[in-house]
């Protein structure tokens, strides 16, 4: 594992063993700009060592593999793991906001109070995350290595020919619903008009329900959605009847990526496109196995150079914004500041170094491990060490 190196004047340089940094840091030639991950920065010289380095980016929705290759070597290969919660932590959010608007001190709500150049171009919040998130993680590298090249793997998903691999011209411009007046008509049709629920005494009246319901992330998509008649349908939401049905395969991800795509590209006009059908090939030609760390060592040119080990990458959440939580046998717990010591940060305790876990009874004190036991001790009694940042390496 390399140490990253920066001159004096903050600019990127090829990295070095630890033995040498070590050895700069004891004769005071360098000195430690950032723990996580290791940085040191020179104090003499201008300009330093380089190599023309290419970084190769496996974008994703779940995962994204990263790799920085030179001509003779694998500098950098990381695996980062992204955060899946954004929606349900907003939506936790707006519960505990609407009750402070409402039950604890109501105001008039005010619906006019976005401008329009706000709203304008503007992302779902979870969408927007995985962007920051790749653009977070390209910046950071371009700061910490001399890279002259940006590859970037990218996915063009074709939403209609997902559904139907037969769609041929003209056919994408009349849908599985053209003809009908609305969805609720084309989904009657599509089930001759009869309950899908396969049980006997159905009721006269027919009703449309959702396979994954809403407030799970189901969609209005017609895969989503069966006829049942209303007898059926209200013994199915009162837990008296189960569906046989699979849910349909979900499009958020691949529409996430088409996304991804479009944003990076305009992010980085000069980063060279590639897909995945070339990853796939070069990896077959080099007899690669298939993992997101080997496919960002291919798309960064990477055949045959020696590789570096693999390392992890996790997003920190930085603050909890849910003001006031209430939970079941206890009382409403309110915070009104942002504690010092987060989770993941590095705390010392009688002389000896610990991860942070959490604060407990409302910052008087902290729950710390070592790796193998965790303990809890007060907070006037531990010494922070290092703030995390939002970027963890393992």
């Amino acid at each position: 594992m390399e140490v990253f190196v920066i001159n004096q004047h903050s600019e990127a340089l090829m990295p070095c063993t630890p033995r040498k940094a070590r050895l700069l840091l004891k004769s005071g030639k360098a000195k430690v700009v950032r723990r996580n991950p290791f940085t040191i920065q020179l104090k003499y010289g201008s300009t330093g060592y380089k190599q023309d380095l290419t970084l190769g980016v496996d974008t994703g929705h779940n995962e994204v593999g990263l790799s920085v290759v030179s001509e003779t070597k694998e500098v950098f290969s990381a695996v980062a793991k992204m955060r899946n919660d954004i929606s349900e932590k907003m939506d936790t959010r707006r519960m505990y906001r609407r009750q402070k608007r409402n039950r604890l001190r109501y105001r008039k709500p005010r619906f006019n109070n976005r401008s329009a150049s706000t709203i304008k171009g503007r992302l779902a919040p979870s969408v927007q995350w995985i962007v920051d998130a790749h653009t977070r993680m390209i910046n950071q590298f371009k700061s910490l290595l001399p890279i002259t090249k940006l590859v970037l793997e990218t996915g063009l998903f074709d939403m209609a020919k997902m559904k139907n691999p037969e769609i041929r011209n003209k056919q994408y411009q009349k849908g599985v619903q053209y003809g009908f007046e609305n969805t609720k008509a084309y989904i009657l049709s599509r089930d001759s008009h009869q309950c899908q629920s396969k049980k006997k005494g159905c009721s006269n009246k027919l009703e449309i329900h959702h396979i994954k319901y809403r407030s799970q992330g189901g969609s209005d998509a017609p895969n989503n959605l069966i006829t049942l008649c209303q007898k059926h349908h209200k013994a199915l939401h009162a837990g008296k009847l189960k569906l046989t049905i699979k849910h349909h395969k979900s499009l958020r991800s691949a529409t996430t990526m088409n996304i991804i795509r479009q944003r990076l590209l305009s992010i980085y006009p000069d980063a060279v496109e590639t897909f995945g059908y070339v990853t796939k090939a070069n990896r077959y030609k080099h007899n690669i196995v298939k993992t997101h760390a080997n496919d960002a060592f291919v798309i960064a040119g990477g055949f045959n150079q020696k590789r570096t080990e693999e390392r992890a990458i996790k997003f920190k959440r930085k603050n909890n914004r849910s003001l006031q939580k209430n939970r079941n046998g206890y009382a409403p717990t309110i915070r009104r500041q942002r504690y010092a010591i987060q989770p993941k940060d590095l705390v010392a305790f009688e002389g000896k170094q610990y991860k942070a876990v959490g604060i407990q009874n409302k910052g008087a004190y902290l729950k710390m491990t070592d790796g193998v036991k965790t303990m809890v001790k007060s907070v006037k009694k531990v010494k922070i060490i290092f703030y995390q940042k939002g970027l963890v390496y393992v």
